[in-house]
């Protein structure tokens, strides 16, 4: 009785053990299949009648870039002439919602449409909506890659980002994830040299561009009964007639920051020379100048700000020296 119920005991394992090794074979073909199916097979031959059928991939045509809506329509020269003047108004004014929404309703020839992604991208940059401006000022740029006035405001539009990039969130956000080990100061330098190249590109240009430009198709006739706006005028209702001035002064206060003291004291005197007030800049400069312990460099600074401060100083100064020198002080006892 003992040893028949050993030896069923044995049986029923070695049944067990057979069924596993069976089970383990079939897992291993079933995994070698499937391994054999992920092998690149060798690439064939298309079929000869695949040349008859098969047609090249043409290139997505280039659509013009629409923000919100189309361009505006193109009104009559004396009704789009009113409209201009009137949304010039509204960017003098700072109504820039007004502004926008004329630009939305009046669009520009062919020749001049870029001066209208110019002004709207300018609008949306005061209004601190960096990504609209940015759109705008791509748009333009596709339509005159070599504009001045472009280059300006993207410039000003990379210091925006710039400094955005350097404030640094307080709060959780929604989903309140902070980024501990990030530091933005790379993305500032970058969006900082970024500007700096714009800005002196807008300076090597500036020449180049058309102040009296009309912005409307106008001849004789329309010019005797209208006054057409011009390209000055934009530029006067957007706040950059002198550009280039102001552009070496943007530079100036950059350069200031980052300590390039020389290259910021020649845009400082572009700046002044161009008639922009730099007010305290030559100050700002020769102190700048003491922190790098560079003291002529600090007095031709300070003489400079009391050029520009005290015009009537340095003639006076002139005077005096000359009669001093004139007087025999060298022969005087003291």
């Amino acid at each position: 009785m003992i040893t028949t119920r050993h030896m069923s005991v044995v049986e029923v394992e070695l049944v067990r053990w057979m069924l596993l090794v069976a089970a383990a074979v079939a897992l291993m073909l079933a995994l070698a299949t499937a391994l054999a199916a992920d092998i690149p097979k060798e690439p064939r031959l298309l079929p000869r009648a695949m040349s008859a059928l098969a047609k090249p991939m043409m290139p997505a045509p280039l659509t013009p870039f629409f923000p919100e809506d189309p361009p505006g329509r193109l009104l009559p020269p004396a009704e789009a002439a009113a409209c201009l003047w009137m949304i010039f108004d509204n960017h003098r004014a700072g109504r820039l919602v007004e502004a926008l929404r004329g630009w939305d309703e009046v669009g520009l020839p062919k020749a001049t449409a870029h001066w209208r992604e110019i002004a709207m991208g300018a609008a949306y940059l005061q209004s601190g909506d960096l990504t609209r401006a940015e759109q705008h000022f791509e748009a333009a740029r596709q339509m005159e890659p070599q504009h001045a006035v472009l280059a300006y405001f993207i410039g000003l539009l990379r210091l925006e980002q710039a400094a955005a990039t350097a404030r640094v969130p307080d709060r959780l956000n929604k989903s309140r994830h902070r980024l501990v080990s990030y530091s933005p100061r790379d993305d500032k330098a970058m969006y900082e040299a970024a500007a700096i190249a714009e800005l002196q590109f807008a300076i090597a240009r500036a020449l180049e561009l058309r102040l009296d430009e009309p912005l409307i198709e106008a001849d004789m006739q329309l010019e005797e009964a209208v006054f057409v706006p011009r390209a000055a005028d934009l530029l006067a209702a957007l706040g950059a007639d002198n550009f280039s001035g102001k552009a070496h002064h943007t530079v100036f206060g950059v350069q200031l920051k980052r300590g390039e003291l020389d290259a910021a004291e020649y845009h400082l005197v572009q700046a002044a020379q161009s008639g922009i007030a730099v007010l305290y800049g030559y100050r700002d400069l020769a102190e700048a100048y003491v922190v790098q312990e560079r003291t002529a460099d600090a007095m031709r600074a300070l003489g400079r700000d009391l050029e520009v401060q005290f015009p009537w100083a340095a003639p006076m100064c002139e005077r005096w020296f000359g009669v001093t020198e004139e007087l025999p002080i060298a022969n005087w006892l003291w």
